[in-house]
């Protein structure tokens, strides 16, 4: 190490012209990586979903509905719905549109779509040879076959002041996201355009549709507060290190090889993966935090140097010898924990341990050498030593003291918090429900309670297919009485009912007619309708290639609900022959995959980092010391979560990855400083060391804790849960640390 910073301190200038060179190269790979969303993406390729949405996509041109719903008067509904349709053809919006059915088109077969109590009165009537009754009957039916404009329905409710369009887009698969954002935006964009004319302005109108389009809305929504967030952490994180340090050129110079690292990170993700995933995204926190981590722990050891009335260049020297190592074992250590990720199912945790493992470690070599070259640019004439009052933390040493003199107090104080909360760790559980983690404000949400209040159908279905008419029918009549499924929607329901008693009754009315001599019964000439018979827009809806059929089952219970949605998903399964596909099914299996890694990958992560800890140290105690906080801060975190009326979905368990991460590079620099301090007093290390650790805290909490602000309860949740876990560290780590190491090492002192 100290040949290594001897070269740095000779070569500084050179350093900093190749770094330059580095960061206009890593912008322009960075400025390529895209962001993606595509949950299908993320699952494994031996998963069920995916091989069914891939067997589905053979036949059907689409797996997603997108609903708009419109409110208003019954005329302006219609036109409004038919200029939509047109200007949805005019944008090249390629798609299936319903929103009405016209008879005119089924006219053979009209006499089929009368009501049965139509043909009961027919019945009636026959059964008494009612003649006056009978062309009473025969002039309705005759008016009604003729009246072209009865004959257009459309999807209304019962007071026809709400009206909805069905839109099944066709989006190439291999590009899903562009071409679902590109729908979406080619929708609204119409939407808008027609509700700006004067005839539309009594009219309201909007876009719903499930998980498919309130994933849009949310993700937009999280990716503009994730990047503010990152602006507004940054700009904080500079305010509080030169409010600390007092050296504004110095600390904000720490910027330049941060973002540095962060564009190496993003740039060597580029060229392995072309996009990072949400999951992936979420880390930029951590690497932001980790990245403050090293650079305050460097600067910290340089101004105390200087302070000590060392020169710049030895100054330098003894902050990287004495820190590098520090930062380098925990580099490293948490690179190591993170390459588990690499075995989960969930291919977004495996992309995700791969990009952080590499950012890390970019962070740490940009850190570790550009930071020394810039204290060498920046400070290099500055022969005096600082005389700037700076933020001591006097407190620390008050606290060091008195766990020097009560080591087990503290240690049994933590310790207590694990019978205290054991129930809440033990009855631990993960929330699914993506309802509860897209924002409840988005549009697609209020129109999807328009939706169910209207027309009492959520846009939440299971799409599957069936291979043909018999499957259907055996379908519908399985699902007819399940108090688990609401309603099944199919091709089939757009054939008129009740066929055979309506042709029967039909055929005793020609009858009676011709008995009594009445020769004009063209009008009654009818035969039984089939799917090949109706409008080409409904089979386009419901028919695939080859004669499979589309079905939509609408659950009366919780989608998200695991195990109500496992016991569909296999009734659907065993009836069909086929798994559902959609949104909503690869959310469940997503929600499946996340409780299932999580907790496994959290466990082999502690286990390398034990491993890692035994070999540098070489000691099982100075092992345990590290190790021990961060199961302590993962456990304490779980059990008051409830108690703070917080639950964990999806997103917020992935701080528990994180919170392991960031914790245990705390506790090996709180416990390399311990070992190395020649004095040996305990206050004096947390003033210096234990300083840097709480302003690296600090700064890192902005970040998480700025996410608690975003209008995304998912997100939301993941920063209070990593806020309050890095908290609940910071207290940990600069108490139990040095109380172990105190009552551990005392004597060999």
């Amino acid at each position: 190490m100290h040949l290594f910073a001897e070269k740095i301190i000779k070569h500084y200038k050179i350093i900093l012209v190749i770094s330059l060179m580095l960061f206009i190269v890593s912008a322009f790979g960075a400025s390529r990586l895209n962001i993606s969303s595509d949950m299908e993406e993320m699952l494994p390729s031996d998963s069920q979903t995916v091989q069914s949405n891939r067997e589905f996509d053979q036949y059907f041109d689409s797996q997603e509905t997108g609903i708009v719903v419109v409110k208003g008067p019954s005329k302006e509904s219609k036109d409004f719905l038919a200029d939509l349709e047109t200007e949805l053809i005019n944008r090249d919006v390629q798609a299936q549109v319903l929103y009405q059915f016209d008879l005119s088109e089924v006219e053979d077969f009209a006499l089929l779509y009368l009501d049965r109590e139509d043909f009961e009165a027919m019945e009636e009537a026959i059964e008494s040879q009612d003649i006056e009754s009978i062309s009473g009957i025969m002039t309705s039916i005759k008016e009604g076959v003729e009246s072209q404009e009865d004959l257009v329905t459309y999807i209304t409710n019962e007071d026809e002041d709400a009206f909805i369009m069905m839109i099944r887009p066709s989006i190439d698969r291999s590009d899903f996201l562009e071409g679902r954002e590109i729908f979406y935006d080619d929708v609204i964009g119409s939407i808008e355009s027609l509700l700006s004319q004067d005839r539309y302005e009594l009219l309201e109108a909007g876009l719903t549709g499930g998980a498919f389009i309130q994933d849009i809305e949310a993700d937009r929504i999280a990716f503009d507060g994730f990047f503010e967030t990152i602006i507004i952490t940054i700009l904080l994180i500079i305010i509080i290190i030169v409010i600390s340090f007092r050296r504004t050129l110095l600390l904000t110079s720490v910027m330049y090889p941060l973002i540095l690292g962060m564009l190496l990170a993003a740039a060597i993700a580029y060229v392995l993966y072309g996009s990072i995933n949400m999951f992936s995204m979420s880390f930029a926190l951590l690497l932001i935090g980790l990245g403050i981590d090293f650079a305050i722990h460097l600067i910290s050891r340089y101004l105390e140097e200087r302070d000590k009335g060392k020169a710049v260049d030895e100054a330098v020297s003894i902050s990287f010898q004495k820190t590098g190592v520090s930062i380098i074992t925990g580099a490293l250590t948490t690179s190591a924990a993170f390459l588990a990720f690499v075995l989960a199912k969930f291919k977004a945790f495996e992309q995700m341990g791969i990009i952080s493992s590499i950012g890390i470690i970019a962070l740490c070599m940009t850190m570790i050498i550009i930071i020394p070259a810039l204290i060498m640019g920046i400070d290099f004439k500055r022969k005096e030593k600082t005389t700037k009052k700076k933020v001591n933390f006097t407190f620390l040493n008050t606290i060091g003291d008195v766990i020097e003199k009560k080591p087990l107090v503290f240690i049994g104080m933590i310790l207590l918090m694990i019978p205290i909360l054991f129930v809440n760790v033990k009855n631990t559980e993960i929330v699914g429900d993506m309802n509860e983690i897209y924002p409840d404000n988005i549009e697609s949400k209020q129109w999807e309670k328009v939706l169910i209040e209207e027309f009492n159908y959520s846009p939440n279905t299971l799409t599957f297919m069936v291979d043909d008419k018999e499957t259907l029918i055996t379908t519908l009549e399985a699902f007819e009485e399940r108090e688990d499924i609401e309603e099944v929607l199919s091709i089939y329901e757009y054939l008129p009912t009740d066929q055979d008693y309506k042709l029967e009754v039909i055929g005793q009315l020609q009858s009676f007619l011709q008995s009594i001599g009445y020769s004009d019964i063209e009008e009654l000439e009818v035969e039984r309708i089939t799917m090949d018979d109706l409008p080409e827009n409904l089979k386009a809806n419901y028919i695939g290639r080859e004669g499979k059929l589309l079905v939509e089952a609408i659950p009366s219970v919780n989608l998200y609900d695991e195990e109500k949605y496992a016991i569909i998903e296999k009734a659907i399964l065993e009836v069909s022959g086929n798994t559902p596909v959609s949104m909503a099914a690869i959310m469940n299996e997503v929600v499946t995959l996340v409780k299932q890694d999580v907790f496994m990958i959290s466990t082999i992560c502690l286990l390398i980092i034990a491993g890692f800890l035994l070999l540098v140290f070489k000691s099982l105690k100075d092992m345990l010391i590290c190790v021990t906080p961060v199961m302590l801060t993962l456990y304490i975190t779980l059990g008051l979560l409830p108690v703070l009326n917080k639950e964990i979905n999806v997103f917020s368990i992935l701080g528990f990855p994180l919170l392991i991460g960031i914790g245990i590079d705390s506790s090996i620099h709180l416990l390399h400083r311990l070992k190395s301090e020649e004095t040996g007093r305990i206050g004096y290390v947390l003033m210096t060391t234990g300083k840097a650790i709480i302003l690296t805290g600090i700064t890192t909490l902005i970040g998480f804790g700025s996410l608690t602000f975003i209008n995304h309860p998912g997100m939301a949740n993941l920063g209070f849960t990593v806020a309050l876990g890095l908290i609940i560290c910071l207290l940990i780590t600069l108490t139990f640390i040095p109380a172990v190491f105190v009552t551990l090492h005392s004597k060999k002192k």
